[in-house]
């Protein structure tokens, strides 16, 4: 009889502790007649405020808003350039095409798959006006944000992070988020911190782009029914959400832990040339397994036989997304371009099971 299918990801699955108090927290919220913007809202964005090293957080809708509200919240304006890369799926080009702004794609390193601070040089020496830099901390692990920060720093270049995939990451002691001006989350339900739908935040260095945020978050309000910013519009989280997100932001650090862990155990099942997105320290949390392979087609198929679910995050660089393609005529991205034909996700969940991760690596073994 075949064995039972690992998927990458089971939302279906829980701790017992986890359902119990997410069951209290959403009772709370129904009990309290108070959905928006209240007590839970409020103390989900001091803590995490106090995980960034005393930054302003804004909660907001998703993680996309988020990456909007951040560039807004900045100062940016249309037709002003942004960097960002092409290979994490779209969702910063989307937000700095959605403001009416210019994305500027550069490479990412082959070994990590993170922004190459070598092409990105190159592209703030040949885009003199650029604005700001979005970087994106993918599958968990962080770019090299002091050569960034340097980088940026030294042209007065606004620096945004996107966290989605890296929040509880660390480099330098610094936490992902906190090395820039702003830095962006999601809550997804598949994210390491993930709430039951949707869900995002904004950090912001200075309180005052933390304050026009806000107030853009609800339709550009100055005061009650008020717009006093015509960039406004509705990006609010929800109490239901907050209060869960308050609850497992204790259980956080725990689990960044076990999907490393998971990770470190593809690493050492593997053989060269195949190789992991990993890094065996704080600045890696395991938010997706992504093995890089030169056989993904028969390796796939392998997986495929065994049961073992597997994807690709994600398969259409930004510059050739059929609604984008007019944006970069001449781009040219070799190690984006290779990456993508080689990415394979594997299975990396905190509640996987010890026969369904030794499964996983009894596959790799034999590759």
């Amino acid at each position: 009889m075949r064995e039972n299918a690992i998927p990458i990801n089971d939302l279906a699955r829980w701790d017992a502790t986890d359902l119990s108090d997410v069951t209290a927290c959403m009772t709370k919220v129904a009990d309290s007649g108070h959905f928006m913007r209240g007590p839970h809202t409020s103390d989900l964005e001091k803590q995490l405020g106090m995980m960034l090293e005393g930054m302003k957080v804004v909660c907001v809708a998703n993680g996309t808003d988020a990456l909007v509200l951040s560039l807004l919240s900045l100062g940016v304006k249309p037709g002003e350039k942004v960097v960002t890369v092409a290979n994490a799926g779209g969702y910063a080009t989307g937000a700095i095409l959605s403001i009416g702004a210019i994305p500027v794609l550069v490479d990412v390193d082959l070994v990590s798959a993170q922004m190459s601070v070598t092409s990105l040089s190159i592209q703030l020496e040949t885009h003199p006006d650029i604005r700001a830099v979005i970087t994106t901390h993918l599958y968990g692990l962080m770019a090299d944000m002091q050569l960034i920060r340097e980088l940026t720093s030294a042209k007065g270049i606004l620096l945004v992070e996107d966290c989605a995939q890296a929040i509880g990451a660390s480099q330098h002691g610094v936490p992902a988020g906190a090395w820039g001006d702003a830095s962006t989350f999601s809550f997804y339900p598949t994210k390491n911190l993930a709430c039951l739908g949707d869900g995002g935040a904004v950090a912001f260095k200075n309180p005052k782009n933390a304050d026009t945020c806000r107030r853009l978050a609800q339709y550009g309000w100055s005061e009650r029914y008020i717009i006093s910013n015509s960039d406004g519009f509705n990006s609010r989280l929800d109490e239901i959400q907050a209060a869960i997100l308050v609850s497992r932001i204790q259980r956080l650090s725990q689990n960044n832990q076990v999907r490393r862990s998971i990770v470190a155990r593809y690493v050492k099942a593997l053989n060269e040339p195949r190789y992991m997105v990993y890094n065996d320290a704080d600045d890696f949390v395991g938010h997706l397994a992504v093995l890089i392979t030169p056989y993904r087609q028969s390796d796939v198929e392998m997986l495929k036989q065994a049961n073992v679910g597997n994807g690709v995050h994600y398969p259409v660089l930004d510059q050739y997304q059929p609604a984008w393609i007019k944006h970069f005529e001449g781009v040219s991205l070799p190690n984006s371009e290779q990456l993508v034909k080689s990415i394979i996700t594997l299975p990396c969940f905190p509640l996987m099971t010890e026969d369904e991760i030794s499964r996983v690596c009894e596959v790799l073994e034999s590759l």
